[in-house]
């Protein structure tokens, strides 16, 4: 296993393991504790009873006498060993003859022989056992006469701990397995619908556009899914716009072309002395010109905004001034194409921070689209008006509009509407894209057989 597989095997692995042995040792520290814990109460129950007898029956005897006369009470209520130790230290008699010479420097007894009960866990000399001793003091009078020890061997208690923490870690050990093998199911889950995903991606890179991933989950993987296929579609939907675009800017370009080879052949192998059809041929020739100057500009343009590399140069501009020029320039057009053109402006219009080249770009396009789509007697309206945060243009006509469902793609590049006087795409996406940005905006309202209105709002800082 490799890659994302691993580390999420990996993970799951990790924190399965990381849970079963705390959770282990946990358990094991309890029992351990339990088991301990028992041996600790029962003892300090039984030595509490022979404690409580002696001082009430025995204690006005000495100790030594009555080790010697009563050494069997002492351990008749426990199955333990039984110690008796005098004041000075020293054994007295040991039930099993397990007999310590000298002084037993146990730290229970040191502290018995001082009046406070105690207990700890050592190592047996003779057998080399590990035991649990308890020891009390022997009172008479107040006074320390000796201590009373019970002892007893934890060998069986540690082989009982053993084996449940061996039955515990068994089943750890299991868990983490069925732990391993589900992690590794649940990140194939994960990775197939993945490795799908990128089969299909590196198809896309090929240029296999025809083929779709099925949608099986409606989660995260199910939405990347889709939005692969949306992308997939949108390759394709914007490759037959390219294509289109392709053929409309050749066609575009071979019709002036074809005018201008044409009227020059004309001229050259013609009457050179029939003035009127020199001129004529100049004019379409000039006129065709100029549309290739305009195409090629737009395309150059394009081609900026596409590579990022357009840049505006910005200047505070009187917008009445601007307005001005366009009325100029768009008259002659209206009035050759028998249109109303209106122009409207507020007359307190500030100054504004803007590249006037580029918005000029932007209105002439816009009511030059705007006049090839409106019929004969028809009207234009520019309007220029402000608001608080920016200035309003509006332009309106009663041309033949847009149709609902292209309406939202009139901006997108490389768009061409279905009316035969559509042209090659990409002049309204020049346009969207220098309001953008200036940081303004740029809306369409369109119905068919209406008109259309498209709304600019440059902001004012």
């Amino acid at each position: 296993m490799r890659g994302i597989r691993a580390r999420l095997v990996g993970s799951y692995l990790f924190i399965i393991t990381i849970t079963v042995v705390s959770f282990e040792l946990f358990f094991i520290l309890a029992v351990d504790k339990y088991y301990y814990n028992n041996v600790e109460n029962m003892l300090t129950n039984q030595i509490r009873v022979s404690v409580r007898f002696y001082d009430t029956y025995l204690s006005s005897n000495s100790l030594k006498n009555n080790v010697q006369n009563n050494a069997d009470l002492f351990w008749n209520n426990t199955s333990a060993e039984v110690q008796i130790i005098d004041s000075s230290g020293q054994m007295l008699m040991d039930s099993i003859g397990n007999y310590i010479p000298g002084k037993v420097k146990a730290g229970d007894v040191k502290k018995a022989l001082k009046g406070k009960a105690a207990t700890t866990i050592e190592r047996d000399i003779s057998s080399k056992e590990k035991v649990f001793c308890i020891s009390y003091p022997l009172k008479s009078d107040g006074k320390v006469q000796g201590v009373l020890r019970f002892v007893t061997s934890l060998e069986e208690v540690d082989k009982t701990i053993i084996r449940i923490s061996a039955i515990l870690i068994l089943i750890g050990v299991i868990i983490i397995l069925i732990g391993g093998m589900s992690s590794i199911f649940l990140s194939n889950t994960i990775i197939k619908p993945l490795s799908e995903i990128t089969e299909m991606a590196k198809k896309i890179a090929t240029g296999n556009f025809k083929e779709r991933i099925v949608k099986k989950r409606n989660d995260e993987i199910g939405e990347l899914s889709d939005t692969i296929n949306v992308m997939a579609d949108e390759i394709v939907k914007n490759d037959n716009l390219k294509n289109e675009f392709m053929a409309s800017i050749s066609h575009e370009l071979r019709t002036p072309l074809t005018s201008i080879k044409g009227w020059a052949s004309t001229i050259r192998t013609g009457d050179l002395n029939d003035k009127e059809e020199i001129m004529d041929g100049l004019e379409i020739i000039e006129k065709e010109s100029d549309r290739l100057s305009k195409l090629v500009e737009e395309l150059l343009d394009f081609s900026k905004f596409i590579s990022g590399k357009i840049s505006l140069k910005r200047s505070d501009i009187d917008i009445k001034k601007t307005i001005s020029y366009i009325q100029k320039q768009m008259s002659l057009k209206a009035s050759r194409n028998n249109i109303k053109f209106i122009v409207n402006i507020d007359e307190e219009l500030p100054t504004i921070l803007i590249d006037e080249n580029r918005i000029k770009q932007v209105l002439l396009n816009v009511l030059d689209n705007a006049f090839k789509f409106t019929y004969e007697n028809g009207i234009v309206e520019l309007k220029v008006t402000k608001e608080d945060d920016g200035i309003i243009m509006t332009v309106k006509d009663s041309g033949i509009g847009i149709p609902e469902e292209d309406l939202p793609k009139v901006t997108e590049k490389f768009f061409k509407g279905k009316s035969s006087k559509s042209s090659n795409g990409i002049g309204l996406s020049i346009c969207k894209e220098i309001i953008d940005l200036h940081g303004g905006e740029l809306k369409i309202k369109s119905q068919l057989d209406k008109g259309t209105e498209v709304i600019i709002k440059l902001p004012l800082e």
